[in-house]
């Protein structure tokens, strides 16, 4: 071989073995600068979008998140969990330790410390079936207000932990060449939150003390899927009740006179109860198999004031922008309802405002049940 040639063949040697080398660290320096290896990385964010406002309020509301991932044959095969300040800072995702396959995961968000809900334990293999979350509740005695017995039920009498659930299927998928995939989750908001008002349009004076106020549904135990398991009724009491001053112009309110006795005279102030009260997931069913929830107020002395199905209320204010959305989707999305109910000086109810967001409807005392 002559030099011309030699050198010729040196450089080509060169040249390949330059090559080959950025080929083997293309994954380390080249490509994937921030991995620094060829290994696949699969992540899970999640989004609480499933809100009347449409935006995200994952960083916001969501303190604390469990993770369960399900192999294609039910089996529990991994689980993480997260809380803190971590969550809140806006691009938080969760790394899944998982082989690529296939995988169902479930996620129950704001358990904490598991104060108003409690899940079960899950050990490596349980079933899909054996995940649920219940209500934690209480037990007392009380003496029914038509018939005068004794009997127990099951209560809950403290101001929820905002609850959230999710669902996800996904597909890891083999890739010998190292990256990064990210998988979104949606969340569902478990817990609404009633704030119920009364008021006496004749400017009389109303003590908070002197009204008991509940919602009775059974609504306490939700599946895997976020669908209710049959439970015993839960009574869910007000866990703070004070009172309160409200202005209100009668004639003007709605653009009528939503009490006509008191005639032509104009109410700046009136004293107001004010109760609030946190339920489990409002869930529309078929009403000729359940028994509807209902809003319960009465006196202190056991009067019944104020009886109404509480989600047929709650759907009132829908509004017309929202019409094309489900009865479900809707009480998923809203999270807080604002009822006040108008009383006259016998205690009578004569008329409901109810509001959410800048839906608001005033309706005239009607029997709904």
């Amino acid at each position: 071989m002559n030099t011309l040639s030699y050198i010729k063949h040196l450089r080509i040697t060169v040249l390949a073995v330059v090559a080959s080398t950025f080929l083997f660290m293309s994954c380390d320096g080249m490509i994937y600068n921030d991995e620094g290896d060829c290994s696949v990385r699969y992540r899970l964010k999640f989004r609480y979008d499933m809100n009347l406002k449409f935006a995200d309020a994952f960083a916001h509301e969501v303190k604390s998140v469990r993770l369960y991932a399900f192999n294609s044959d039910g089996e529990l095969v991994w689980q993480s969990a997260e809380q803190g300040s971590v969550l809140a800072s806006g691009d938080y995702v969760m790394p899944l330790d998982l082989a690529p396959g296939d995988y169902h995961l479930v996620a129950w968000c704001g358990l904490d410390n598991e104060e108003s809900f409690a899940l079960p334990d899950a050990s490596y293999g349980c079933h899909l079936e054996d995940l649920h979350c219940k209500l934690k509740r209480q037990y007392d005695v009380a003496t029914d207000a038509v018939t005068g017995t004794q009997k127990t039920i099951a209560c809950s009498k403290k101001d929820l932990h905002p609850l959230f659930h999710g669902v996800l299927d996904v597909s890891l998928p083999v890739n010998d060449d190292g990256g990064e995939y990210t998988y979104v989750m949606s969340l569902t908001k478990d817990t609404n939150v009633f704030r119920v008002v009364l008021q006496h349009l004749s400017g009389e004076d109303i003590n908070a003390d002197d009204f008991v106020f509940s919602i009775e549904d059974c609504n306490g135990w939700v599946s895997h899927k976020n669908s209710l398991i049959d439970d015993e009724p839960i009574t869910y009491c007000a866990w703070a009740t004070y009172s309160a001053d409200a202005g209100v112009d009668v004639l003007t309110k709605a653009g009528v006179d939503v009490m006509p006795e008191v005639g032509n005279r104009a109410i700046s102030t009136v004293k107001a109860a004010v109760a609030e009260l946190t339920v489990s997931r409002l869930v529309a069913r078929d009403w000729s198999l359940y028994t509807r929830p209902m809003l319960i107020i009465r006196t202190i002395e056991g009067k019944l004031i104020v009886s109404i199905p509480v989600i047929d209320y709650a759907l009132m204010v829908k509004g017309e922008c929202n019409k094309k959305m489900s009865d479900q989707e809707y009480l998923d999305r809203a999270d807080e309802y604002n009822m006040t109910f108008f009383l006259n000086e016998n205690n009578k109810w004569v008329s409901t405002m109810i509001q959410v967001l800048s839906w608001k409807v005033v309706r005239s005392n009607v029997d709904l049940d």
